[in-house]
């Protein structure tokens, strides 16, 4: 359905703490404009600065101005200064987008569209459609148009690195392989063997005595490793390639497979986007994140995690409530009010911790679940 907002060329924008809308009006297909006057009152200077940078981003043209709202943001004001960006765009198409602002604001903003005839529009985030206001209100949907560094930018981050690469085609079927083994409790057994031993060729030179147990299963998955690359056997021992390959035994294999999954379905057009091994910095703080993909205009983040997580404070290994709360905590801040959060977990979880998941709005798919893990992105991220 095409957008029934007409192409214009100066969008009016009252500037807030939440630039996505912003930024979804100045990218509908169709209706891009190429000059954004932003409304900023004192408090927003830093908002607006941040706005300027995600839509610079994008990589269009569009000039950005800026005009003062000093403290008085009342009716007389916001006319004042909505006149002065009419005389200075004449006879060139003006629209104004009233999702940011104060209410106060956006209140002063539509009465004077109303009155000079001037189209305005809200961008419905919550209802995905984009309502043209007038003397009968149109509505229709919002196009799907953000990538994950689009929403990541919007929302103030940094993005210092991320993966988008397909994965090598001799290793796809290695991974399937790898992740049916570990959904088995004989490979879940040889993964927790194959995982001590990455952890100490870590000090080790990376190359370590296997203290067995030298079963069928811990054979069978030798050879995955092998036929990966990843690993050499010999006199008793087992050597990793190198530091890559060590970590990926570890458990990036894992995340590998992700990355896969989410690579074949943005080929098919069932997401927009993804990203795995992201590193984002906001005000000083770095953050590292397993995996995202973008649908919708929305943010969905993964972790991922293969070794055993206990729930107690004496265990080595990280421990669940950690990684929930941390996929609780980042997903609101990535994304927005509408990102979703999963936890993917080649273990399972007891009942506790689905419970505490449940409780935080993390989504958890671990164990057999996950051999089905395409279809539970897509069933995921169609939801309301």
């Amino acid at each position: 359905m095409p957008i029934s907002l007409p192409a214009l060329k100066h969008h009016i924008v009252l500037v807030s703490g939440q630039a996505l809308p912003t930024v979804l009006g100045a990218s509908l297909p169709g209706s891009e404009p190429s000059h954004i006057h932003a409304v900023v009152t004192p408090g927003m200077r830093e908002a607006s600065r941040l706005l300027r940078r995600a839509l610079d981003s994008r990589g269009r043209h569009c000039t950005y101005t800026e005009y003062s709202l000093e403290n008085n943001s009342g009716q007389n004001a916001m006319y004042s200064v909505l006149e002065s960006i009419q005389n200075a765009c004449g006879n060139e198409s003006l629209g104004v987008n009233l999702t940011g602002g104060t209410k106060l604001m956006a209140l002063a903003a539509s009465e004077w569209a109303f009155a000079y005839d001037v189209p305005a529009f809200y961008i419905d985030t919550a209802g995905e459609q984009v309502i043209t206001l007038g003397r009968e209100w149109q509505y229709t949907p919002l196009p799907d148009v953000l990538s994950v560094r689009d929403i990541l930018i919007a929302n103030s981050f940094f993005i210092e690195d991320a993966d988008t690469n397909p994965v090598p085609a001799e290793r796809r079927g290695v991974l399937n392989s790898l992740l049916q083994f570990a959904c088995t409790s004989h490979g879940e057994k040889a993964l927790g063997h194959l995982n001590r031993l990455a952890e100490k060729a870590a000090k080790a030179n990376l190359c370590v005595y296997d203290d067995g147990p030298f079963d069928a299963a811990w054979k069978n998955l030798l050879k995955l490793c092998i036929e990966a690359g990843t690993i050499q056997t010999g006199n008793g021992h087992v050597a990793f390639s190198d530091e890559t390959a060590r970590r990926w035994c570890n458990g990036i294999w894992f995340e590998e497979y992700v990355k896969m999954t989410l690579y074949r379905l943005k080929a098919a057009q069932h997401i927009k986007d993804f990203a795995v091994s992201v590193e984002v910095r906001r005000k000083g703080v770095k953050n590292e994140l397993d995996a995202l993909f973008s649908v919708r205009n929305r943010l969905f983040t993964i972790e991922c995690k293969t070794s055993t997580m206990f729930n107690n404070a004496t265990s080595q290994p990280e421990k669940v409530p950690s990684v929930l709360y941390k996929a609780d905590s980042l997903h609101d801040r990535l994304g927005g009010i509408f990102a979703r959060a999963m936890l993917c977990s080649v273990r399972p979880l007891d009942v506790v911790d689905r419970e505490r998941a449940n409780s935080l709005g993390v989504r958890i798919v671990c164990g057999k679940d996950l051999l089905s893990l395409a279809d539970k992105f897509i069933a995921w991220s169609k939801e309301v």
